[in-house]
């Protein structure tokens, strides 16, 4: 914390706490991360819908930019993950760089071998007959004229001498000319390439200075655009905290912002990594993914983006189609849609399907229905385009979603779309059971070889086609309440196990003093790495080599959602049961049971519904029993319960709990959290044995899965009063 009380210039090295003169303005130095922004003393980073006052209380001012500290999660978490993917991305094409450069070498290697020998002159010139290629040097050698070779990931220029090999990136056969071009996109795009080194490769022992190799490893792009940017925070932290990102772009369209950013930069040291753009991000997007037709030609350099951060006040859905064209192929999406009263509720449902086209569900678990309401817009949106989107972290916070989606340029992947789109039966006025409908199928069948042949080398394709409906029926098959629909929306997995695992990993070794919201990170990543548990195995024959696996694009996630106990057990007016003892009946009837990140207190499983109302049954037959009058005829808990008759004559076998705190172990095994054997033939007719030891998740060192509120008001603040023509 700085203590002196006399205001520093720009230039002076940031440090948390400072105050900073800058145009005849005074501001305060804001610490997150290893990043600094400046905002004006007593500026408003909390709204009290209570104050009387515009100002705010204690003479508050308000934002000009927007600012939010209680997105600091969002952010560190943003920053883990693109280090994850981008390490992943950038070592791919390291390998794809060094066996390109490899046949490279070897095609020159065949060439000059097949190059005739070249006899001399009466005058000692070398006077034989030269390629149409070649043509003297200055030096009495012979040089033959440069060949380009272009890649989405990087783009290298070759010049061959007759005694030397040299890799050269673009930019530096020209420095003054990349020098007078920084002021677009694309032309810093060309400086950064200009850092990669040059490599000398000699036929022979080298003499003097000729021939002389530079070491200096070659570094891949790794180009991140912040389209919204605001005050430019996330894109600071990205250039300080990302160290193999060659070119961030931080966008807005709002002029004061950008000059926010500029100084931000400035007082950062960072203007040789990060650019300051001002304009509309659409626009942008677009004029990155369809350049002017005359700048294409052999100086054409590809200004798209490896990551793309879209963190919108409100709603993304007007970035996505320009985002997506906008990256490379297999670059990273990362959006955030803050207005879950759109996507997470039925209170405007004509909004919902306006913008993501589908319709919100109702429940408990609307917030992962809107997860996959805005997945599936994505990837439809992608799918006209023959790309194809992976969810690799999909998550639920506080008052808004953060997703993080790769997208990969693949037709025969888009043909899977339709068999993991999916409808949404919801008994959302009655007991609250769903059923999930999808669109299509993809059958998977053998090839047309023999049966030897199968053996020996299977092979398969995939049919699609579309599936059979309905699944559910007008009113609800447990209670016999309406059915109302949801959705279309995303049925494939929200998460790639391999991913959470990579950012879970880097997150236990990262510095707690520079990501301080580490142990909610750590909580949330391991809870939705236990939501795959109910997943099937997957990457059955799938090779894992790769540090980011690809998920099949044939998986679906046949159990969405997932129930809250205490919630179905007011459904029947009995009292709740606990977590543990619930799981426990699921796991030991052959279920596997795990939670969810959206909800405390939730239970995940791929257990049907006529298997958890058999268990609530039991559960208020054996443990809860319902008070006599608390349910009238009609109503859907006394639907439900009515089945109990039928079930009476059937016998539970063993009817008394097990695993309480007399006969069950005090310690609880690794794999408690699995089932205990294969579910049963008949969901209707199985034994229902609360085993609470069972129940019982993994023991381990404890995490926060499930933040409370820090502070009274907390939410997303009221959005920073600006003007695209603001001067």
């Amino acid at each position: 914390m700085a203590t002196d009380t006399q205001p520093a210039p720009l230039s002076v090295q940031p440090a948390e706490g400072q105050i900073i003169q800058h145009d005849g303005k005074t501001y305060e130095t804001i610490r997150e991360g290893k990043a600094y922004i400046l905002s004006p003393p007593n500026t408003r980073t909390a709204v009290d819908p209570r104050a009387q006052s515009k100002g705010g209380d204690g003479g508050e001012k308000p934002q000009n930019v927007f600012y939010n500290p209680i997105q600091q999660f969002n952010r560190d978490l943003s920053v883990l993950a693109i280090k994850a993917f981008g390490e992943d991305l950038c070592r791919k094409r390291r390998v794809r760089h060094e066996k390109d450069a490899g046949k490279l070498q070897s095609k020159q290697d065949r060439k000059r071998k097949k190059q005739p020998e070249q006899q001399p002159g009466a005058n000692g010139d070398g006077g034989g007959m030269k390629r149409k290629s070649e043509k003297d040097t200055p030096e009495g050698g012979i040089e033959i004229s440069a060949k380009r070779q272009r890649s989405d990931d990087e783009a290298t220029v070759v010049a061959i001498t007759s005694s030397t090999v040299v890799d050269v990136q673009p930019g530096t056969q020209s420095d003054e000319n990349s020098s007078t071009a920084a002021g677009t996109t694309a032309e810093r795009f060309e400086q950064d390439s200009a850092t990669a080194p040059i490599e000398h490769v000699t036929n022979g022992p080298a003499t003097g200075t000729v021939g002389e190799s530079i070491t200096p490893e070659w570094k891949p792009k790794f180009r991140i655009l912040d389209a919204l940017s605001a005050t430019g925070l996330r894109a600071l932290r990205y250039a300080t905290e990302i160290p193999f990102a060659t070119s961030i772009v931080a966008n807005d369209m709002d002029r004061n912002a950008t000059k926010s950013i500029r100084m931000n930069v400035e007082h950062n040291k960072l203007s040789n990594i990060v650019d300051v753009n001002t304009g509309n991000a659409i626009g942008h997007m677009y004029g990155v993914a369809y350049p002017p037709t005359n700048g294409h030609g052999p100086s054409h350099v590809n200004a798209k983006y490896d990551v793309i951060d879209l963190d919108p006040y409100g709603t993304a859905a007007p970035f996505i189609d320009a985002a997506l064209q906008a990256l490379n192929d297999g670059g990273l999406l990362c959006v955030t849609c803050t207005d879950s009263g759109v996507f997470a509720s039925c209170g405007y449902a004509e909004k919902t399907y306006s913008l993501y086209g589908g319709m919100p569900i109702k429940g408990n678990h609307s917030h992962e229905g809107g997860l996959r309401i805005i997945l599936h817009s994505i990837a439809t949106a992608a799918a006209r385009y023959g790309l194809a989107i992976e969810p690799l972290l999909s998550l639920s916070i506080d008052f808004y979603v953060r997703m993080f989606v790769r997208v990969t340029r693949s037709p025969a992947d888009v043909k899977f779309l339709a068999g993991k789109t999916m409808l949404a039966y919801n008994c959302d006025a009655g007991c609250g059971a769903w059923h999930a409908q999808m669109l299509g199928r993809n059958v998977r069948q053998k090839g047309k070889a023999s049966s030897k042949e199968q053996e020996k080398n299977p092979t398969f394709h995939f049919k699609h086609g579309i599936a059979q409906a309905p699944s559910a029926d007008r009113l609800c098959e447990h209670c016999k309440s309406k059915m109302h629909v949801a959705g279309p929306m995303w049925g494939g997995p929200l998460h790639n196990a391999a991913f959470v695992e990579k950012i879970l990993k880097d997150a236990k070794s990262a510095d707690k003093e520079i990501y301080r919201t580490i142990p909610r990170v750590e909580g949330m990543l391991d809870t939705a790495l236990d939501e795959l548990v109910v997943l099937d195995d997957v990457w059955q024959g799938v090779s894992r080599q790769d540090d980011l696996p690809k998920t099949p694009p044939e998986t679906v996630d046949n159990h969405p959602f997932f129930f809250i106990p205490s919630a179905i057990s007011k459904v029947i007016h009995c009292q709740a049961p606990p977590e543990a003892a619930i799981k426990g009946a699921l796991r030991h009837a052959g279920y596997r049971a795990t939670r969810s990140h959206c909800k405390p207190g939730s239970v995940k499983t791929d257990a049907p519904w006529v298997a958890i109302w058999r268990i609530m049954r039991e559960w208020a037959r054996q443990r809860a029993p319902i008070k006599e009058g608390a349910l009238r005829e009609g109503q859907a808990g006394w639907r439900i319960m009515q089945v109990d008759g039928e079930e009476a004559e059937k016998p539970n076998g063993n009817t008394e709990q097990t695993g309480g705190a007399q006969d069950s172990p005090d310690i609880v095994t690794e794999k408690a959290h699995e089932a205990a054997g294969s579910p049963p033939a008949d969901p209707k007719a199985f034994k229902v044995t609360f085993d609470e030891v069972l129940g019982k998740d993994k023991p381990g060192r404890k995490v926060v899965r499930y933040q409370q509120n820090p502070r009274e008001n907390w939410g997303p603040m009221a959005r920073a009063k600006g003007s695209a023509r603001s001067s």
